[in-house]
């Protein structure tokens, strides 16, 4: 019995590294999404936002605090999503208040 319980210890603490990366590759993608759709001139302040969480969550992890890398790639990959969709939604914007208005 005290043998699966090691077992079970190390298959736990090896997941903290894991899933850390995971969701950092996750946040650092979901970034490079957003500014290759121009989040850094639609939504600067998510932009901003993601890639400071993100390098807060790389040097956490880089400090082997596995947990807290997880946490603040969440609010990266979240301030992400949130730069891709306010980006979508400017981009969009001028185009209809512009169809909008009669040229003279």
């Amino acid at each position: 019995m005290a043998r699966r319980g090691t077992i079970l210890a190390c298959l736990l603490l090896g997941c903290g590294p894991l899933t850390a990366t995971s969701v950092i590759d996750d946040a650092e993608s979901a970034l490079v999404r957003a500014r290759a759709a121009d989040a850094d001139r639609f939504a600067p302040y998510e932009a901003t936002l993601a890639d400071l969480y993100l390098a807060k969550a790389r040097e956490e992890q880089g400090h082997a605090h596995y947990a807290d890398a997880r946490a603040l790639a969440n609010e990266a990959l979240r301030y992400a999503g949130a730069a891709a969709r306010k980006t979508a939604e400017n981009r969009a914007a001028p185009a209809a208040s512009s169809a909008a208005v009669p040229k003279r």
